[in-house]
């Protein structure tokens, strides 16, 4: 489930499925494309956080569980069209978005964090794009970490599916900034506030303007994705 809390201007936003890791499945999309339509026209919401609760995980990614009943091609076709719907309302929201990253982020939930615009990670924590180890291709995570980070990160990522820890993630601009677990609310409220003040016309155009490529690279990389899902 995702829990939603209002407090101030800062609508809160946590990835709630303890025993599945946080793992992104239909409820939780829907309930998120709903939230985040709800909290664009709202002018009382100055700015989004994205966040898991408990200690296992930010979030695991896709429920490759889910859909189960359907025939494997037409199961990733279903992941595939919640996932893009979710990462392009994300980019297109108006409003500043953080994500503050409590536990690992793994797959899809890594995908989440960096499509916000600020991301703040607990320091003791970590992050991983697995999917290659699986045989399965990732053309929507490589396009998303090389809009924060080089290509050197990319392979890591990517292609070699390395973790990367939360220094590494700041030094190559992964992430923005690591602080203790015990620090990251603190942390997270304060840029809340800070990004609360700035006005949301001039912030609106901005976002829109600099996540256009993105944007372009994410539908892109999901043809390639969805090409990928049909091979023998």
């Amino acid at each position: 489930m995702l829990k939603i809390n209002l407090d101030n201007t800062v609508l809160t936003l946590s990835l709630d499925r303890a025993t599945a890791a946080n793992a992104l499945n239909a409820e939780i999309y829907e309930t998120m494309h709903q939230a985040l339509a709800k909290a664009s026209a709202q002018e009382d919401v100055k700015v989004v956080v994205i966040t898991g609760e408990g200690t296992r995980a930010f979030c695991s990614g896709a429920d490759l569980k889910e859909f189960s009943d359907l025939k494997p091609v037409d199961a990733a076709h279903q992941r595939l069209s919640l996932l893009m719907r979710c990462f392009l309302e994300l980019i297109d929201f108006p409003k500043p978005v953080i994500a503050a990253v409590q536990a690992p982020a793994v797959g899809a939930g890594l995908m989440l964090a960096a499509l916000c615009d600020e991301v703040l990670i607990a320091d003791h924590t970590w992050v991983s794009l697995p999917e290659v180890k699986f045989d399965m291709p990732t053309p929507i995570g490589a396009a998303i970490v090389l809009a924060r980070a080089n290509r050197s990160v990319c392979h890591r990522l990517v292609q070699l599916g390395d973790r990367l820890g939360a220094a590494q993630c700041v030094s190559s601009g992964l992430v923005d900034q690591a602080v203790p677990l015990t620090e990251l609310s603190a942390l997270c409220a304060e840029r809340a506030s800070a990004l609360a003040q700035i006005p949301s016309y001039g912030f609106a155009i901005n976002k829109q303007w600099m996540n256009r490529e993105i944007r372009q690279q994410l539908i892109a990389a999901a043809e390639v994705a969805e090409a990928a899902h049909k091979r023998d």
